[in-house]
């Protein structure tokens, strides 16, 4: 009784500490930029793939690298480009910023080529909406109306929207 007690408490422990309280790869609970940037980098590698799709599914998927330090691999077709990377928040929205260091010159996944002389290329960004399952879509800002109450609102549109991202699992 003694000795099945001890393994059933051992494997209870195993469990727990193998366990994390909240899904890794999981939208962190604290949306500020600097959360945002921490789970970027915690998860490290993920894929991106386009909104449009082609008869094979998205017409372009790329695998996206970020550390810690603020520096980024993407890796595109046959194309890599390193890239600096930084969060920022702006009115409501987690914005991801990039600028774009070197390439390779090869072709990327759409086929496209860039001259590594143009590089570094001048910072972009765009907004991030996660979901709870740690995906997130990747958007232009809303547009603003005038909503029924005559205020202006914000309005997101599926067009908006040109991509997603999702951590790649690893193994």
């Amino acid at each position: 009784m003694r000795l099945r007690v001890g393994l059933t408490t051992l494997a209870a422990a195993g469990v727990l500490l193998g366990t994390s309280a909240a899904p890794a790869l999981a939208q962190p609970a604290d949306l500020t930029p600097e959360a945002m940037a921490r789970h970027l980098a915690e998860v490290g590698t993920w894929r991106f793939w386009t909104r449009d799709m082609g008869e094979n599914g998205p017409v372009c998927t790329e695998v996206w690298r970020f550390d810690a330090d603020g520096a980024a691999t993407f890796e595109s077709g046959e194309e890599r480009v390193t890239k600096r990377w930084r969060t920022a928040e702006s009115d409501g929205d987690r914005w991801l910023y990039t600028t774009a260091i070197t390439t390779n010159g090869k072709p990327d996944c759409m086929g496209s080529t860039s001259d590594p002389a143009e590089f570094p290329r001048e910072e972009t960004g765009f907004v991030v909406l996660f979901f709870n399952n740690g995906n997130a879509v990747l958007c232009d800002p809303p547009g603003t109306i005038e909503g029924p109450d005559g205020k202006p609102a914000r309005v997101w549109t599926d067009e908006g929207c040109w991509g997603r991202l999702a951590p790649l699992k690893q193994g």
